[in-house]
């Protein structure tokens, strides 16, 4: 007996031995070979193997591996997809442009969509060639029970801004309804709540409040685009990030600041101090940024109106209408542009890219401790239109703000390259492992992205250090980024030997759990 249960003892002893043995004989599905692999969690930066099984990381070995396909990335960066949490661009076409840039996931959660469910299931449907995921809009829901209207939410589609009523006061039942739509949302997966209160300043302060109540309730983060950014007081940016620190205190929500960069303007270093204070206090507040100076929205944004542009410190004619590339040449000529087309595209010249000043400010903006980068990418457009058309190459007058081809590689080719702003582990953590972590107590799968590391998902980019840039700016904007050699999402290619794959969809949902 002594004897039998000694052999079994070996026996099982030796079976992680001989798993590893029969793992070695097993060809991967695919081996990365020789590249430096750069894993923000853990602090490798070495060159390594990556072996691939059934779309996740299953090996990293200083030795090679044996795979059935093998991308040779001798000299080049091997790392983590970028993980976009700030992603309007949910349309084919827009992804392809955000794949050269390095994004793997891309998701809306600023805006977010309404109805969450059969967002999640058309996309599903239709198929992706990036993750996609989505919080709950709270401005959808207000429109739905203040204006009467019906949430479509999908293909790129934020918000009607242009709807009358929903952007006001609601009574108490208004407010409760919409609020019962948002948490309809959360039961249906969404990651967060998104809450566009810039859109809507004079919308109800205990209707956000209790939106934040919600979000700790069901442990996800809310999504802020700030009430006021004015520099000038009162109603300036200092009351808007006032608000979302004061949400954070009394619920313990987990507050998410969007484009701090847009939303702080000239007021960033007192607002990045009020930020690091409260973090220091235990508060749950994250912010993220973009590398540009002029910031994308609909042309009809309260905040655009001819009379509050000096409260933002710029002029008509720092307005450009993408529809026509139209910059107004006064304040009568823009209100009519706003009356005609208050749902078109408009990128908004805030800083002056050319002014070492200026850079500095947007630098100290995105480089606040802990703050995540983010695109804000706003989708194609042709002649005012979302382009849905899955054709590439891309329509030659299809335009949109560069940020939606070139972030990411703006901040490793000039940042990171160029400028020596930050190093590139820094910039790859930022772009990865931050959002990740972000969202994993809303979405426990987000634990699997974000890393190269055994039993993480194979969504990684590999990219020529020396070369990336971004090739886009505000007079080509859909020019794709350089320097991306693959990007590889959930094990599979969109991107191969610098090249698109135009019928690659191997993109899966991020969502939170039923909480039915």
């Amino acid at each position: 007996m002594l004897r039998r249960i000694l052999a079994l003892a070996f026996v099982l002893a030796a079976l992680p031995l001989l798993a590893a043995c029969g793992e070695e004989e097993t060809p991967f599905d695919l081996v990365i070979a020789d590249g430096r692999v750069i894993d923000p969690e853990s602090g490798l930066d070495a060159v390594r193997h990556l072996g691939i099984r059934e779309g996740r990381i299953v090996a990293i070995s200083a030795a090679p591996l044996k795979g059935r396909e093998t991308v040779d990335a001798a000299g080049l960066v091997v790392a983590p997809g970028f993980i976009d949490i700030h992603s309007h661009a949910q349309t084919v076409p827009s992804n392809w442009l955000q794949a050269f840039d390095g994004v793997t996931t891309a998701l809306e959660l600023e805006a977010g969509t309404l109805p969450v469910a059969a967002t999640y299931d058309q996309l599903v449907r239709e198929g992706r060639p990036l993750n996609f995921g989505f919080s709950v809009n709270w401005a959808i829901a207000r429109q739905a029970v203040l204006s009467g209207a019906t949430p479509r939410g999908t293909q790129g589609y934020v918000a009607d801004f242009g709807l009358p009523g929903w952007q006001d006061l609601a009574g108490a039942e208004q407010s409760a309804a919409v609020l019962a739509l948002v948490e309809q949302g959360l039961k249906e997966g969404a990651l967060g709540i998104g809450l566009l209160t810039g859109y809507a300043p004079a919308s109800n302060r205990t209707e956000y409040y209790e939106a934040g109540r919600l979000a700790a309730q069901y442990g996800v983060p809310t999504f802020t685009h700030i009430r006021t950014r004015s520099i000038r007081e009162p109603n300036g940016a200092i009351e808007g990030f006032q608000e979302v620190i004061a949400v954070a205190a009394g619920t313990g929500a987990h507050m998410h600041i969007c484009h701090l960069n847009s939303s702080a303007l000239r007021e960033v270093d007192r607002i990045a101090g009020m930020i690091a204070e409260a973090q220091r206090q235990g508060l749950r507040i994250t912010t993220e940024g973009y590398p540009w100076g002029a910031g994308s929205t609909t042309i009809g944004a309260p905040f655009l109106r001819p009379e509050n542009l000096p409260n933002l410190d710029i002029g008509p004619s720092d307005i450009e209408y993408v529809a026509t590339g139209e910059r107004p040449a006064t304040a009568d000529r823009l209100a009519e542009i706003r009356a005609a087309d208050p749902g078109g595209i408009s990128i908004i010249h805030y800083l002056n890219e050319g002014l070492a000043a200026d850079r500095d400010l947007l630098a100290r903006a995105l480089l606040v401790p802990g703050g995540i980068f983010a695109s804000d990418a706003v989708p194609l457009t042709v002649a005012g239109r979302v382009l849905t058309d899955e054709v590439w190459p891309l329509p030659a007058d299809a335009v949109a703000h560069p940020r939606l081809a070139g972030t990411y590689t703006r901040i490793l080719g000039t940042w990171v390259r160029e400028e020596g702003r930050l190093d590139l582990m820094e910039a790859i953590r930022r772009s990865s492992l931050l959002p990740a972590q972000l969202l994993e107590e809303a979405a426990p799968q987000m634990k699997a992205k974000g890393r190269i590391a055994p039993g993480a998902d194979a969504d990684i980019v590999i990219f020529d250090a020396a070369t990336v840039a971004a090739m886009a700016h505000y007079g080509n904007p859909a020019a794709p980024a350089t320097g991306m050699k693959f990007v590889i999402v959930n094990g599979a290619f969109v991107i191969r030997d610098g090249a698109l794959l135009p019928d690659a969809r191997p993109g899966r949902a991020v969502r939170g759990p039923d909480r039915g």
